[in-house]
């Protein structure tokens, strides 16, 4: 049973209609779990302080298109993500229940850390994860943004790759390098900047990743 009177900081949402429901499933193409239907029916997604956010049906189809889900993750649906780069992940089908964590510049489910088998007991609890210790990732002060492959809107969307990251480059020199991924477009970048800043790019943000450089 559903009940998150007791989680801090909780935004909510009004619940979610059955049709609602069935539509992003036939947009989707999938069925997605009976647990995470079961919430959307109490609350049409909601977040947490701000940062965690469980998708309600308005932008969970988008959300999978940026994460681009059914190219890196088949057979999974992207359900949330802590607001930090990391994407919580759940195999399709009615009786699923497990909930994954990867990083959203390597959407890999091989890469991914299993941090609940019970989605309900997880979502009650505030999203709290059973296998916390399992999760501390030492984060790394910089990275090298990398430019994994040309995206799709060509040199319109390298110049505002350029204008959002705020990078000192050539637009032919950016242009060369997009026909020659994978390119580095910037060397010891701040982490958690860069991941922000590639997440508020959207779909044009697929074709970056941001390279973890550990001392």
């Amino acid at each position: 049973m559903i009940d998150l009177s007791k989680v801090p900081d909780l935004i909510r949402n009004t619940s979610a209609r059955d049709i609602e429901i069935q539509e992003v499933e036939d947009l989707m193409k999938t069925t997605l779990p009976d647990a995470y239907k079961e919430l959307l029916r109490y609350t049409n997604g909601f977040s947490i302080g701000g940062g965690l956010i469980i998708y309600g049906t308005e932008d969970i189809v988008e959300r999978n298109e940026t994460w681009e889900v059914d190219e890196y993750a088949s057979g999974y649906v992207a359900i949330g993500d802590d607001g930090g780069g990391n994407v919580f992940l759940m195999l399709q089908g009615t009786e699923e229940r497990k909930i994954f964590i990867v990083d959203s510049g390597d959407m890999n489910p091989n890469h991914a850390t299993l941090i609940t088998s019970d989605f309900i007991k997880w979502v009650n609890s505030g999203c709290l994860s059973e296998t916390d210790d399992n999760l501390t990732i030492d984060l790394p002060d910089t990275c090298n943004i990398v430019l994994v492959k040309a995206p799709n809107g060509g040199l319109k969307d390298l110049v505002k790759i350029k204008s959002v990251l705020g990078i000192d480059i050539s637009t032919a020199e950016l242009l060369k390098g997009s026909k020659n991924p994978p390119f580095i477009l910037v060397e010891k970048f701040p982490y958690g900047k860069g991941k922000k800043l590639i997440e508020k790019l959207g779909p044009i943000g697929t074709v970056l990743n941001a390279v973890p450089i550990y001392n």
